[in-house]
């Protein structure tokens, strides 16, 4: 029997028994045909158990993977259906209501296994009222906490130590640095957690120079991270004024000096 009447064979055997159970198949199953509507399984009923295949129907309730948290505001638990047989594996997905805002660091019991910790980043555990009440939270497993994808307040990063606030947008430098091609200035920014400005960053900055206390931002060229209308063109600005600029190529000498920029 060659692959495509074996393939047709068992389409033919699921649709036929669909009406009686699910099947277990000991290998790979391919779906072949002409079109998405002749390449599927019909008949499916719904899994009561963590291997059995998923439907279409469960997959669109989020059958697997949804459940209402219990506990108190930061130890949930969450018992799905149905149950999890084992530790999560990383990769799991899961959408979880939420009833109470929370009031510090979170950590997450599932059908017994854990707890594990809620974060909002890497390492990062959540702060009081991260998760409002009410809240679908989506949650995804790294291996070793379940990562909040969604419902975090916006947080303001503070500007790092010798970094001026220009706005509550962004902090910037207040002294030049010294001069560096394009490339290696973009390093050091980026060694700091920061970047180079923006051509509206200086700007916004220069403008307001004896204000914040910043210093030189007028009378040679400095890098910006914007770039101009040639191939591997960069915006350099403050060469005798705030709004003067002009194009200087990336990988071209001369070094200029420069300053960096974060973005709160």
């Amino acid at each position: 029997m060659n692959t495509r009447a074996l393939l047709l064979l068992v389409h033919a055997v699921v649709v036929s028994f669909a009406a009686m159970a699910q099947i277990d198949v000991d290998r790979p199953l391919v779906l072949i045909g002409p079109a998405d509507s002749a390449r599927r399984v019909m008949g499916l009923s719904d899994a009561t158990a963590e291997g059995d295949a998923l439907n279409a129907r469960s997959a669109a309730l989020g059958r697997f993977r949804s459940a209402t948290v219990s506990g108190t505001p930061d130890a949930w638990n969450a018992d799905l259906e149905p149950a999890l047989t084992g530790p999560p594996d990383p990769g799991l997905e899961l959408v979880l209501r939420v009833p109470q805002a929370n009031t510090g660091a979170v950590m997450l019991t599932i059908n017994g296994f854990g707890p594990f910790p809620v974060e909002e980043a890497p390492g990062d555990p959540l702060d009081s009222a991260d998760v409002p009440a009410g809240l679908m939270a989506r949650l995804l497993f790294d291996g070793i906490a379940f990562q909040l994808v969604n419902g975090r307040p916006s947080r303001t990063r503070p500007c790092p130590s010798g970094f001026v606030e220009v706005s509550d947008q962004f902090c910037i430098e207040p002294d030049q640095r010294d001069t560096l091609d394009f490339r290696e200035a973009a390093h050091v920014c980026g060694a700091l957690g920061a970047r180079l400005c923006t051509w509206g960053e200086f700007y916004a900055a220069c403008a307001r120079a004896a204000q914040l206390g910043l210093n030189d931002m007028i009378g040679d060229w400095e890098w910006t991270n914007t770039s101009a209308n040639a191939d591997m063109g960069v915006r350099v600005v403050g060469f005798s004024s705030c709004t003067i600029a002009a194009t200087a190529g990336a990988l071209d000498p001369p070094a200029r000096s420069f300053r960096c920029c974060f973005r709160h």
